[in-house]
């Protein structure tokens, strides 16, 4: 067996990252540190199963997520051979993921692999996030063209598939490119706040230039285009309640991390100040030697 040295690593390019999971449902409770997902990616593949796993609050904040880190996201609806029309599900991911890509999979069938052929050119990384049991290993396994990553079946239960795949793995697939396979994702916290909203709720962000007030909060003021848009029946409450919650995590991400760099700068300059009272110290103790 040869000996391998690492003997330098490449900066990353972009990295996709969230906030460390391991709350313990605590409602109000923040993480306190990054995850790394993965890094270097050409695309992020939102996998979400046609089944009780469909989800489009999830969706969206999965979407917010990859904004977020800069990133460009793909959406993978699985098991659509388990309805007549599935199409139904594709056109309600598109009222909320403008200009995503939405692509309709069936394992079982073959459905929709060939689409996904291009993200794996030569040279090309992509990662799949998504709950547990949405299928992700299921599609890596079709798409390999032979069983390389463990599976489980679904759940009689819960009619939903079951959690696996318990370790991220790198994989060189047969068309030239790489996929990263991830662990269910159960908590999506954020970590970073730059421009992901903007993005994720466009049409939200677009009706808010609309407003009689610059400073809006979409909630009770008069002349709010979002409100009017609600009413009228333009976008959804739901999507619109998301989208507060979401609004109130970056503003929380946005304060922690100014507090944060204030925190940084007083303890910088406090080291800086008991280094020149020990230099003070020194000279005057010289000063009594002599």
């Amino acid at each position: 067996m040869t000996d391998h040295v690492i003997s330098n690593v490449l900066p990353r390019k972009n990295v996709l990252s969230r906030g460390a999971a391991g709350r313990r449902g605590k409602e109000n409770a923040q993480p306190t540190r990054a995850q790394v997902i993965a890094a270097n990616l050409d695309t992020v593949f939102v996998v979400c199963g046609l089944d009780r796993d469909f989800n489009l609050r999830r969706i969206e904040r999965c979407l917010t997520l990859i904004y977020n880190c800069g990133l460009n996201p793909a959406v993978i609806l699985t098991k659509a051979d388990l309805h007549m029309h599935p199409e139904v599900f594709t056109r309600e991911v598109e009222t909320i993921a403008f200009g995503v890509p939405v692509h309709l999979v069936s394992a079982k069938d073959g459905l929709g692999l060939v689409q996904l052929e291009d993200y794996l050119s030569p040279g090309k990384t992509c990662t799949l996030i998504g709950s547990s049991g949405a299928g992700k290993s299921t599609l890596v396994n079709r798409l390999y063209g032979k069983s390389i990553q463990l599976t489980g079946s679904v759940s009689e239960t819960v009619g939903k598939g079951t959690h696996t795949t318990t370790s991220r793995d790198l994989i060189i697939m047969p068309q030239g490119g790489m996929m990263i396979d991830n662990p269910g994702i159960r908590e999506i916290a954020f970590w970073d706040g730059d421009g992901g909203m903007e993005h994720a709720f466009a049409d939200i962000e677009r009706l808010a230039l609309e407003c009689r007030f610059s400073d809006c909060s979409h909630m009770h003021e008069p002349g709010c285009r979002v409100q009017q848009a609600l009413i009228e029946g333009e976008i959804t409450k739901d999507r619109v309640e998301n989208y507060h919650k979401m609004k109130r995590e970056m503003m929380y991400l946005s304060d922690r991390q100014h507090k944060t760099a204030n925190r940084v700068e007083r303890e910088r300059w406090k080291t800086v100040a008991a280094e020149i009272k020990a230099m003070k110290k020194r000279r005057g103790k010289e000063r009594v030697k002599l």
